[in-house]
């Protein structure tokens, strides 16, 4: 569902002409990331365990305050300012 959302917002904002390239880009990252997220996923679970008696953020915590940090990027990068809005106007 979410790739489907940005795929429907990526293709109102990109020309008709540039639309494939816009399509192989976005592709191109996202294999990119299901590739290396694992272990970049892996790498900081592997670090949160060894922080099990930290006094901020111990363990687990840490892990799911990052991927809190994450989601709030993601729906920051949803607002007006970081949309592009394509001009329709023929000049």
């Amino acid at each position: 569902m979410i790739v489907a959302g940005l795929f429907i917002l990526q293709n109102r904002a990109v020309d008709q002409r540039q639309r494939g390239a816009a399509n192989g880009i976005s592709m191109t990252a996202m294999s990119l990331f299901k590739a290396f997220g694992p272990a970049g996923g892996g790498a900081v679970f592997s670090w949160a365990q060894k922080r099990l008696d930290a006094s901020i953020l111990p363990g687990i915590q840490m892990v799911f305050f990052i991927l809190n940090l994450v989601e709030f990027l993601a729906v920051l990068m949803t607002f007006k300012p970081f949309l592009t809005v394509r001009d329709d106007r023929q000049g």
